[in-house]
């Protein structure tokens, strides 16, 4: 049976979010949770991590910029963000990581009501295990690009909203996104989980 992001699994989720630290291991890691996002443009030190992993991304980003002579980042990275869901065991570490750059990412869809896009970008798996780290290409995955609202308000994550898993029996971790209140069926996804 195939398990699918549901409303209900998107309103638990944001609700009950995990806010875990560093160390901590991942609790109930089969219930659905927010995303967590990163700006890579000048990243701080919690989001330092990501900005390794899309190093080579983030240097082509900055050379497509640099190449049309926009020279306002020569101190920080072009505009650049990341999202995320970490997945912490007692012996190892996962990441899954969609990189939202002008030059890597498609749009898919656009909610113009909620001024979001829906977008299609390149997505990384890096599992960190025994003082090593891996690094795997895992195709594209789907980030929300959220753009201002009126008064500063939050976006509406109920209404476009980005959502991961680890289910702990098929050992891989499940992605999906809700936009425009509806679940986007091409932005929901497995990646496995390689095994030693």
């Amino acid at each position: 049976m195939r398990e699918r992001l549901t409303p209900i699994a998107v309103a638990t989720a944001l609700t009950w979010a995990p806010l875990a630290s560093a160390q901590s291991l991942t609790p109930d890691p089969n219930a659905w949770r927010a995303v967590a996002y990163s700006d890579l443009q000048l990243p701080n030190s919690e989001a330092v991590p990501y900005a390794s992993l899309w190093a080579d991304m983030l240097k082509k980003n900055n050379d497509a910029y640099a190449a049309k002579g926009d020279t306002r980042f020569a101190v920080a990275n072009a505009p650049a963000a990341e999202s995320h869901i970490v997945v912490r065991s007692p012996t190892k570490t996962v990441v899954l990581s969609v990189l939202h750059t002008l030059t890597g990412c498609s749009p898919i869809r656009t909610d113009s009501g909620a001024n979001a896009i829906l977008k299609r970008c390149p997505m990384r798996l890096a599992i960190y295990q025994n003082g090593q780290s891996k690094v795997a290409d895992a195709g594209t995955g789907c980030f929300i690009e959220y753009g201002p609202l009126p008064n500063n308000a939050r976006p509406d994550l109920a209404r476009n909203g980005a959502m991961g898993a680890y289910d702990v029996p098929t050992k891989t971790i499940r992605a999906g996104i809700v936009f425009q209140g509806e679940i986007a069926q091409e932005c929901q996804f497995r990646v496995a989980i390689p095994q030693p």
